[in-house]
């Protein structure tokens, strides 16, 4: 099984993971939107609570400053009454700073009656407000608080004007100072206590104009609600609330996160279930695979050995019938041969026309032709095992192209400029490049160029034969190897089939690359250099002493 994949997922895995995490990671956010939208909710009820809370105790001003007025207009504007009246307003724990008459009838306010602390120069805020109080007055008393400003020593101070219509030409001003850089202490238990809040003098977040907060983090951040609070008559203030812990309660708030375990545990849950079905199945799949890899492996074997064992049996049954045809054809072509030799004496020591001459040597050419078929016969039936030795192929391929010169119009160019070295029968080897070289000659009946030569690599040596005669079709490729093929006018087709023979018994290969009209390239691929059977480094040489004409004769079929 070392075919099998070592993905850490697959693909159908790594897809539950995503689904179920999708589905996980869906859940929580929706859940947790749920418990955001029910916090902000709950946050923002808080917050209009204490707006309204604030506001009905600011509602309360009203009617002091409406009783103040009154009184006063009874009193008619008495500085001394007025004092004695406000008295208790600036003594009394928590009480104002600072409660005075002012005479507007003037145009700019001025100081008519005081209690507590003097008010000084009439800031511009206090006379803005006022001008606003009496504009507002009419039909009824109008209450207007002023925005925070400076008073003396630097410290912040918040008014409230009120102007009724019972007392014409004066207005009622109280003030006390604020200190918001100090945050309101909130015990636990008082109303909003699970609040964080801060009060602003204006409709917006402004921290110029903070009144109170309860907490030291400004602005608040985060899950925040607002309300706005109505002072007097037409004045808002802003109030802004933040929780101090989850609304919704701890249960609510870890109830996504609760949900996201769960789910990104399923996710890996499933993820193990679906990877290991998968990885069951593709071992599964992957053992029927290798089983009908190797059923088909036997059966290609089996064709193979059986193909083998027929080509066997037809050629070992073609060996026997040509070895029968050539030794029955021997004795009678040596019997021609011989007469054919003695007419030719005959006629030399009695010469006669020439007419008798041609025909003698037409006979000699065709029995010397039905030799060289006897010859490829006698050579296809016979068989045995080549005798290894170490040969010199740049020597061989010189011997060769020396045994068979080009005819008139071819030239060869043997390129053997190194020297390559095999193991091979060296006589067997001959014998194919012989062939080879004869049918080079022969595809080139008008002449051409015919390249020879060899060269080694790591898969062994290569020896090549290349022509640019008139090539081959696929159809004769296919076929170029099989005893008794011939596309030729004479031979008998055993030529190549003898040259397959010699180059398998060597545990070689030969290639042929053509085509039509292109010329051929006849490769003969034998396997590296292995121990010879007998190591002999004389025949190394050439041996052309012993050469003969048949030679030439035989490698022209």
């Amino acid at each position: 099984m070392g075919s099998r994949r070592r993905t850490w997922l697959r693909p159908l895995s790594f897809l539950a993971l995503i689904v179920v995490a999708a589905i996980a990671v869906g859940g929580f956010v929706v859940t947790r939107q749920v418990v955001h939208d029910q916090e902000h909710r709950l946050i923002k009820q808080r917050a209009e609570e204490a707006g309204l809370y604030l506001q009905g105790a600011l509602s309360g001003l009203n009617g002091t400053f409406s009783s103040l007025a009154a009184d006063t207009a009874l009193a008619k504007a008495d500085p001394a009454k007025f004092a004695a009246r406000t008295q208790p307003m600036v003594t009394a724990k928590g009480g104002y700073r600072t409660v005075a008459l002012l005479r507007t009838s003037s145009g700019t306010p001025t100081v008519a009656a005081i209690s507590g602390t003097p008010l000084g120069t009439i800031d511009p805020a206090i006379a803005s407000t006022v001008q606003q109080a009496v504009a507002k007055s009419v039909p009824a008393g109008a209450l207007v608080a002023t925005p925070l400003f400076d008073g003396a020593a630097g410290a912040r101070r918040l008014g409230f004007v009120y102007v009724a219509p019972q007392l014409p030409g004066y207005a009622v001003y109280a003030e006390n100072e604020v200190h918001p850089e100090q945050p309101t202490p909130v015990t636990a238990g008082q109303p909003f206590s699970e609040l964080v809040v801060a009060l602003y003098a204006v409709p917006r977040v402004d921290g110029s104009q903070l009144l109170v907060a309860t907490g030291t983090h400004l602005p608040l951040h985060g899950q925040v609600a607002s309300s706005q609070v109505a002072v007097g008559s037409g004045a808002k203030w802003l109030l802004v609330a933040k929780a101090r812990h989850a609304l919704v309660g701890s249960v609510a708030e870890a109830t996504p996160w609760g949900l996201l375990g769960v789910g990104l545990l399923a996710a890996v849950l499933a993820t193990a279930v679906v990877e290991t079905l998968s990885r069951r199945r593709e071992y599964a799949a992957e053992v029927a695979e290798q089983r009908t890899r190797e059923l088909k492996q036997s059966l290609e074997e089996l064709a193979a050995a059986q193909h083998q064992l027929v080509r066997q049996e037809r050629l070992a049954a073609i060996g026997e019938l040509a070895s029968t045809i050539g030794h029955e054809l021997r004795n009678p072509l040596g019997v021609i041969s011989n007469a054919l030799f003695l007419l030719r004496r005959d006629l030399a020591a009695a010469p006669t026309d020439g007419a008798s001459a041609r025909h003698l040597a037409t006979a000699e050419r065709e029995v010397s032709a039905a030799t060289v078929i006897v010859s490829d016969l006698l050579e296809f039936a016979r068989q045995r095992d080549p005798v290894m030795i170490q040969v010199d192929m740049t020597a061989l391929i010189d011997e060769v192209v020396a045994v068979l010169p080009p005819p008139t119009g071819i030239t060869v160019q043997a390129e053997t400029t190194a020297a390559v070295v095999g193991v091979a029968d060296r006589d067997m080897l001959r014998q194919v490049l012989l062939n080879l070289l004869g049918n080079a000659y022969q595809a080139m009946p008008e002449g051409g160029h015919v390249r020879i030569g060899a060269r080694s690599g790591a898969d062994g040596v290569h020896v090549y034969v290349t022509d640019n005669g008139s090539g081959m079709t696929p159809e004769v490729q296919s076929q170029l190897f099989q005893p008794f093929f011939t596309t030729k006018a004479r031979g008998v087709g055993l030529g190549l089939a003898v040259c397959k023979r010699i180059i398998d018994a060597h545990d070689g290969t030969i290639d042929v690359e053509s085509a039509d009209g292109a010329g051929a390239t006849f490769t003969v691929n034998l396997p590296p250099a292995r121990t010879p059977d007998v190591l002999v480094p004389s025949q190394i040489a050439s041996g052309a002493d012993d050469l003969t004409a048949a030679h030439s004769a035989e490698a022209q079929q």
